[in-house]
């Protein structure tokens, strides 16, 4: 799905003509993995300097806007600072700070949650940098290109990259269903900051239910719709685009697990 003019959805792909973009997306998928690894073995506050500063060198090189591309997760954002400020008071450490009845704010807490959400933010902000770049139909087949050899064991490939795929596309889709869904409350009277906690759930359960039912539906229309294209999985299909593993994708694949391997060897 094609990003909107003045934002960018989050799981969405951003149409512009980049380095990033013309990469073979088995590549991208394989850097962004070890990127990924490389986050998760992070355990310093500098390090996460230069992570962060590598993830902005990533957006600008792809040409995706840094205000839209934060935009797009801001939602996750907010849930991953509010997980983490209640993480804080319920991590157990030597050096308390302050404390109240059951919680207790310390160092150690302090230090886990900041580098716990550092490293989170970073997750779904970069993370988001595949599917800004690589459309669904790239991301399928280059997962089935890699996940391939499972097909010896009897791993149905092809359905698997299907569903990963199918459900990236509906990611923006679902994103924007709930806007509609929001916005039409909120015509309505609908007020989900203020209130009671009654009130606010109600106002909530307004919103998820009529989304549930509508993701229901499409995944019912989707269904019915390849069924009456006679789609059987994967035997004997072919791909209408062929990828192709050029110079650039190995450069870019080296650097980006050179990068990983440091961020392994800063855990020790």
């Amino acid at each position: 799905m094609a990003a909107k003019k003045g934002g960018i959805r989050f799981g969405s792909y951003y149409p512009v003509d980049s380095f990033v973009h013309r990469l073979d997306p088995r590549a991208k998928i394989l850097a962004m993995l070890a990127f990924m690894v490389g986050i998760f073995m992070v355990n310093k506050f500098s390090v996460f300097a230069v992570v962060y500063l590598a993830g902005f060198v990533m957006l600008k090189t792809a040409r995706i806007p840094l205000s839209k591309a934060l935009r797009s997760v801001r939602g996750l954002v907010i849930l991953l600072l509010f997980t983490s400020l209640i993480n804080m008071f319920f991590t157990p450490g030597e050096q308390v700070l302050w404390e109240a009845g059951l919680l207790r704010l310390t160092v150690e807490g302090l230090e886990r949650s900041g580098l716990m959400l550092l490293r989170l933010v970073a997750l779904v902000s970069f993370s988001g940098l595949l599917t800004f770049t690589t459309t669904p139909i790239e991301l399928s087949d280059a997962l089935e290109s890699l996940l391939s050899p499972l097909r010896r064991f009897g791993v149905p490939v092809h359905e698997f990259a299907m569903m990963m795929t199918i459900a990236l596309r509906f990611i923006p889709v679902l994103l924007e269903e709930a806007d509609k869904i929001v916005k039409a409350q909120r015509s309505r009277g609908g007020d989900f900051r203020s209130g009671s906690l009654r009130r606010r759930l109600n106002s909530i359960i307004a919103v998820v239910v009529p989304l549930l039912y509508n993701a229901l539906k499409r995944a019912d229309d989707l269904a019915i719709a390849m069924e009456a294209r006679a789609y059987v999985g994967g035997e004997g299909r072919v791909s209408l685009r062929e990828l192709r593993w050029r110079a650039m994708d190995t450069l870019a694949l080296v650097v980006m697990l050179i990068f990983a391997v440091c961020l392994c060897v800063s855990h020790f």
